[in-house]
């Protein structure tokens, strides 16, 4: 599927979920989000490089992928963070081996910084992106761990300030002790179909992708690997946290898309055997089905 076609077919599921049932569920900031997601999707691929012969997949199945979550449309927060986590990846991949790059390392945690704000349990990606700048970006020094420490603490200062003038600081104590909101056991019986059906879809196509990278692998640059495998441990382990804790599904699923475009991507782009290429009718059907299944529920 092309990156136009793709677009109308976006297009389309916009125009149900907007028109279609409530205008009031859906509105345009959200779409406006979205659009801006799936450029810095498009640029990510361009800017990367990230599938060794010229298409625009990562951007679609971005775009693909993204319409099947339909829950996600409603919430403006959730769009906001969707945004500032791909600004993240983007400048965090602009560092790839470039320990200098303090500055671009800054801006990076300065996205994460403020899509914590609206959702706490993104400062867990620190630690990881720290072990990943060192094993697959291969940029992290003094400098950029500073630079790093700094653009999350940034947007915090920020509000500090305006809660030290009002004199109040339960806003920000009750937002940081959502860090502590595990539920055990995990209560599954929470979790909706909607959520399921995306949840197995995306790990079966992700595990799918990335079985087949590992295997064809050797064909791509020694920065490809780098990168998709920064890729594939997010993809991973957010997926295992999903799993573990399913109440932070709405909030951690945008990140698993983000993760397995690329992957999925590479895998429907780069492979032409008449198995796979069965296999890329049956993800599509299958994803569409989904959509509008949890199009079908909603309305």
């Amino acid at each position: 599927m092309t990156l136009p076609v793709a677009a109308v077919y976006a297009i389309g599921i916009w125009a149900i979920a907007m028109f279609g049932g409530s205008p009031s569920f859906f509105a345009w900031p959200q779409m406006a989000c979205y659009v801006a997601a799936s450029y810095m999707m498009v640029e990510l691929n361009n800017s990367n490089a990230l599938l060794r012969v010229r298409s625009r997949m990562v951007g679609a199945t971005f775009i693909i992928l993204s319409c099947m979550y339909i829950s996600g449309f409603q919430s403006l927060l959730g769009s906001l963070e969707l945004v500032g986590i791909i600004a993240c990846i983007l400048m965090l991949f602009s560092t790839y081996q470039d320990q200098q790059s303090a500055g671009k390392t800054y801006y990076a945690f300065l996205a994460l910084g403020c899509s914590s704000l609206l959702y706490a349990e993104y400062l867990y990606y620190v630690p990881l992106l720290w072990i990943l700048m060192i094993s697959r970006l291969n940029s992290l020094s003094w400098r950029t761990l500073v630079a790093s420490i700094l653009g999350i603490i940034t947007p915090y200062w920020f509000v500090s300030l305006w809660l030290f003038y009002i004199w109040d600081f339960t806003p920000l104590t009750d937002h940081l002790s959502d860090l502590n909101s595990f539920v055990l056991p995990a209560n599954y019986l929470a979790v909706t179909l909607e959520q399921l059906l995306v949840y197995i879809f995306l790990a079966v196509v992700s595990i799918t992708g990335i079985i087949h990278f590992w295997q064809y692998s050797y064909e791509d640059k020694i920065h490809i690997r780098q990168l998709f495998g920064f890729f594939i441990a997010v993809n991973l382990l957010t997926l295992l946290f999903i799993a573990l804790q399913p109440q932070q599904f709405n909030a951690f699923i945008r990140i698993v898309i983000i993760c397995a475009s690329p992957i999925v991507a590479h895998f429907m782009t780069l492979t032409h055997s008449r198995i796979t290429n069965i296999a890329f009718f049956v993800i599509l059907s299958t994803c569409i089905i989904i959509t509008f299944i949890n199009l079908w529920m909603h309305f």
